[in-house]
């Protein structure tokens, strides 16, 4: 039988939001993969997962879904588009492709500008900050937070720091003093990767002995 799936058991491997949001589908290296985003419900259940938004506000939003179950699956395809960009944006900046960069950029600072017009300045403790604009009655609401998270990933961190699993394609930020970290997961990707390369150079060995 095949691995049980949900939210509840997909792995949080970046301190990211963004990363995160892109690591909502088992792999981007092939077509046949996992999307944890199944259902409106799901990207609910994940924005629980991570805090995203308060619990209330959530609430609402999974109210709203099940009143209008068109509206919700149009708001999911939304997520998956906006999800796609994210996740090419950061793989073109992972792999250093300029190209990929100059593909991605449009669509993301069209993202980036629905997110800012959602942002209002507030005062409170006496302190101003920027604060997201949580409507109870807009189910795409919590994504223009990872939104934001992109812009704040590529402007606050070195590039050379943002980095894809080479094994499955989820998007990560190096924070190693060394900038070292290859893998989404050592205990994953990582001991994979390595039986792989074992494997293909014991297979070599064995080859180049009978030759």
């Amino acid at each position: 039988m095949g691995k049980f799936r949900s939210i509840e058991t997909l792995s949080i491997d970046s301190t990211v939001l963004c990363c995160n949001f892109v690591n909502t589908v088992s792999t981007w290296k092939t077509a046949k993969n996992y999307d944890y985003f199944a259902v409106y419900d799901d990207f609910i259940a994940w924005c629980y997962k991570l805090e995203i938004s308060p619990r209330e506000r959530l609430e609402s939003l999974k109210e709203l879904a099940n009143e209008q179950p068109e509206q919700a699956l149009i708001a999911l395809h939304r997520i998956k588009e906006i999800r796609k960009v994210i996740q090419g944006l950061i793989s073109a900046v992972a792999q250093d492709d300029n190209d990929k960069k100059s593909a991605y950029l449009p669509a993301a600072n069209l993202l980036i500008v629905d997110a800012i017009s959602r942002q209002r300045l507030l005062y409170v403790d006496g302190k101003f900050t920027m604060s997201q604009i949580d409507s109870a009655n807009d189910l795409l609401s919590p994504v223009w937070k990872a939104v934001q998270s992109l812009s704040e990933l590529l402007t606050d961190h070195e590039t050379k720091r943002i980095k894809e699993c080479p094994m499955c394609g989820w998007v990560f930020l190096d924070e190693t003093k060394n900038a070292s970290r290859k893998w989404c997961s050592i205990k994953a990707c990582g001991t994979t990767d390595k039986m792989n390369r074992y494997n293909q150079k014991k297979s070599l060995k064995l080859k180049k002995d009978k030759g």
